[in-house]
């Protein structure tokens, strides 16, 4: 019975960070990991267009003219209003200051920009192309995900609770004990990665545009990943 009294102290230090409730007897405390991992099939696109002109009113127009062009090729492309968000207008003046301090207007710089979310991953290369046409400039990050994202968060998460309970069992078995009733069950943290595979296992987003050699783009995978940490009673 001493033995299985120890168990449980060894645990106390883990739990006592995480703030797990503690019973009074024997027990014992596990953390588990699970996750889940998938290739995406969408993705959010962050582009902007940036426009100078020595006139305010000029520099605004070419801006907007630029992201009614995207607009425009977007919905060609089946992308419905909601899944666009174009910002309004960010217009600033390039000052400076001659030789004589009197100040210089170097020009207007207008800027928008537009995030859309592509739930067809085959025409990811199309809109590239489509934003370049438009006179789109600039090109921020692709943030690739999952339509079946709560789905798979509920995966990990039971995978995390069969890997304390299976570490429980394990650590249990040594002492000639096994793991009884659960005490209390604690979230240790989740989270969502997405990283690029060697070896392409997971293959490329085929995309297809107006070129006859069209561009290949390493398709990321993402992992969804949960923790949880757990209290069990020990039975003899």
């Amino acid at each position: 019975m001493r033995m299985i009294t120890m168990a449980g102290l060894l645990a106390v230090a883990g739990a006592a960070n995480a703030g797990t409730p503690l019973p009074d007897g024997p027990h014992v405390v596990t953390s588990g990991e699970g996750k889940v991992s998938v290739a995406p099939d969408m993705v959010t696109l962050h582009v902007s267009v940036s426009k100078r002109n020595p006139v305010a009113a000029n520099a605004k127009r070419e801006a907007d003219e630029a992201v009614s062009r995207f607009l425009d090729a977007l919905a060609k492309q089946g992308v419905a209003n909601a899944d666009i968000t174009a910002s309004s207008l960010r217009l600033s003046e390039d000052t400076d200051r001659d030789d004589n301090g009197k100040r210089v207007s170097n020009g207007y710089t207008a800027e928008r920009s537009v995030d859309v979310k592509l739930r067809a991953l085959n025409r990811f290369n199309a809109v590239l192309d489509d934003a370049l046409a438009a006179g789109i400039d600039r090109f921020g990050n692709f943030d690739f995900e999952s339509s079946r994202k709560l789905e798979l968060i509920a995966q990990a998460r039971s995978l995390a609770a069969q890997d304390a309970q299976r570490k429980a069992e394990d650590l249990a078995r040594g002492f000639s004990a096994h793991a009884g009733k659960i005490y209390s069950i604690g979230s240790a943290g989740s989270g969502t990665t997405d990283h690029y595979q060697r070896g392409n296992e997971l293959g490329t987003i085929t995309v297809t545009g107006s070129s006859k050699d069209p561009a290949r783009y390493l398709q990321p995978q993402i992992d969804f990943i949960e923790h949880v940490q757990v209290v069990f009673d020990l039975v003899r």
